[in-house]
């Protein structure tokens, strides 16, 4: 039922956002000094934002490079959690703080840094790059490639090569791949070794070479490690089904001047939530059930602030082919997630840091666990579950600062030994 609902959503947003005219953002003139473009092998560009909490600070150049990624239909603004120019947001942080942050002045400045990972892991002393994948990103930091429907495959075979040999190019270190819901399925894809064949998107390959290459190898597509944050593999789907029929469908749903102006949306929602939260745990159930896929947040691990910032600056829109990929999934007749993907996880045998939230929304904390169980054990491999929290909130939620940041910090440190 939960998944009927969720697609009936999907298809109503479809239709509705059809109706209305929606113009891309207009380029910005100037480009940053901490902005690199990245070049896919089908041409498309991809930018990314090598992190610095202002333009005084210095980039952890000599730090491990840690590239981050969001998931389905947002840009590194959902992760990147911070008080934009000209905005005010009224974040009261929790006392104590947690220890990373206590005397930090970026934080003491901006409260909303405190539900940043990435500002967590540049505190720490790593390089830390944000990338948007194809089709994603607010200007200057707008990514090409939302001019032809695209899929998960396509950002896990052709998007993921050329960010992390940018990177590489520029640092002349393996990077970790950091990816939350599909940032994280595109990665198991890359690490599978999955091409195309013959480049007929609808016939993918895994070549063992190249898994091993970049699993354990020492060249330039090669990955130190992979942190995945609640990545379902519903977001790979099936090869097969990655280029059904979207001519019922548009190319790229461009929600970014709907979300521009939802933030003073955001409290309300934000609240009403709560509401729904705590008549459902009256009732004695400890989540919203099947409204878990609609909402996929759990209010009581948010701060409403940060979730007006998000609702404005986090989102972007939807490719034809990954709502087509989701239709295809959710329209099996057992409900199962039946991919080549989930069948090759043992090709996989770089040190992972496995992330669940504590709700049976989107994803299911027990599917998680399946999925990390499945890749080659390393030693160095972590499965963690983040309790009270749901597949949205698990990143920046108000548990973030003190049950996530400091087991990413934890294994990352680790891992350089």
């Amino acid at each position: 039922m939960g998944k009927k609902i969720y697609l009936s959503i999907i298809i109503l947003l479809s239709l509705f956002l059809l109706l209305i005219s929606v113009t891309p953002a207009v380029a910005s003139e100037t480009a940053p000094s901490d902005k690199y473009t990245a070049i896919t092998e089908d041409g498309v560009e991809l930018a990314m934002k090598r992190y610095r909490p202002d333009e005084k600070a210095r980039f952890r150049k000599n730090g491990q490079p840690v590239i981050l990624i969001p998931g389905m239909a947002c840009n590194f603004n959902f992760l990147d959690v911070h008080t934009p120019a000209g905005k005010t947001y009224n974040v009261q942080l929790p006392s104590p703080l947690a220890s990373w942050a206590r005397r930090d002045p970026y934080i003491k400045q901006d409260p909303m840094r405190y539900y940043s990972l990435p500002h967590y892991l540049w505190l720490q002393g790593y390089d830390v790059w944000l990338a948007n994948y194809r089709g994603m990103g607010r200007e200057p930091y707008m990514s090409g490639g939302a001019d032809k429907p695209y899929t998960a495959t396509d950002c896990g075979v052709y998007d993921l090569p050329a960010l992390v040999e940018k990177v590489y190019e520029v640092t002349k270190k393996h990077p970790v791949w950091g990816g939350h819901s599909m940032g994280a399925a595109m990665c198991y894809i890359y690490l599978e070794g999955a091409t195309y064949v013959a480049g007929d998107r609808t016939q993918v390959v895994f070549d063992p070479a190249l898994a091993q290459e970049r699993n354990n190898g020492n060249g330039k597509q090669s990955l130190k490690g992979f942190i995945d944050l609640d990545g379902p593999m519903a977001a790979a789907g099936r090869p097969s089904d990655n280029l059904a029929d979207t001519s019922s469908l548009p190319t790229f749903l461009d929600l970014r001047y709907l979300t521009e102006s939802l933030d003073q949306w955001a409290e309300p929602t934000y609240y009403i939530l709560q509401s729904l939260w705590s008549f459902y745990q009256m009732l004695g159930y400890p989540d919203l059930g099947m409204l878990n896929m609609i909402f996929l947040t759990n209010a009581n691990n948010m701060d409403p602030n940060v979730m007006a910032y998000l609702a404005s600056y986090g989102g972007d829109g939807l490719s034809g082919g990954v709502i087509a990929t989701f239709l295809a999934n959710m329209q099996s007749p057992s409900g199962d997630i039946e991919t080549p993907y989930a069948d090759n996880l043992a090709m996989i045998s770089l040190p992972a840091i496995v992330v669940a939230d504590g709700t049976n929304d989107l994803t299911n904390p027990e599917d998680i666990f399946n999925f990390y169980m499945s890749k080659t054990r390393n030693q160095a491999d972590v499965f963690i579950k983040i309790p009270n929290s749901a597949h949205v909130d698990l990143v920046f939620g108000l548990s973030a600062p003190t049950a996530l940041y400091p087991e990413i910090g934890k294994w990352l440190r680790k891992l350089r030994k």
